[in-house]
């Protein structure tokens, strides 16, 4: 029979000064992203807020288009994927082709690549604790991402998928912009 796993916990106790540290710092920078019109914590935010940065490119606050712009054509999109070293950045909810609303729904997805100029696929630092630590971004053409996209769901027998973009394909596919 395997072992257990431990759970790691963090004795609130034994570390109130640290986490009460934490929560006001955290509090501190929600504050802050609001004073700029965004949530801080929402999934990815800061980490595509860093990659914008990196490029020098604007970053789109709201989450209804791509996660940035350029600086000198906000109709110019680009989408950022990011996964850690080793692992990968991916297209969530990326629908086959199909009948009725199957095919409207796949019209949309193919919509999410095609309406951006570039991708930019980000590899961060494997350690758990430095989230956003970037060590490279490739930018990738959208033609390459829908082709990659299409592959990977003719493999597949589910209807809709989850896509994804490993280094590797990063490197035969795309040019490297930026590395530490």
């Amino acid at each position: 029979m395997p072992a257990e796993k431990s759970v790691a916990v963090l004795d609130i106790v034994q570390h109130e000064q640290d986490v009460k540290r934490i929560l006001e710092l955290a509090e501190e920078l929600q504050n802050f992203g609001a004073k700029h019109g965004f949530n801080v914590f929402q999934p990815g935010a800061i980490k595509e807020l860093k990659t914008a940065y990196l490029l020098g490119h604007n970053w789109i606050k709201n989450k209804k288009k791509a996660d940035a712009c350029s600086r000198h054509n906000e109709e110019e999109l680009y989408e950022y994927l990011s996964g850690t070293e080793k692992g990968s950045g991916q297209i969530d909810r990326f629908f086959k082709d199909g009948d009725g609303e199957q095919h409207k729904k796949h019209l949309q997805s193919v919509e999410r690549i095609l309406r951006n100029k570039k991708f930019y696929l980000s590899f961060t630092d494997k350690n758990t604790a430095k989230p956003l630590h970037i060590l490279r971004i490739y930018e990738v053409e959208p033609a390459k991402i829908l082709a990659e996209a299409k592959r990977q769901l003719a493999a597949s027998t589910n209807t809709i998928s989850h896509i994804g973009f490993n280094e590797k394909f990063a490197q035969e596919n795309g040019t490297l912009v930026y590395s530490e």
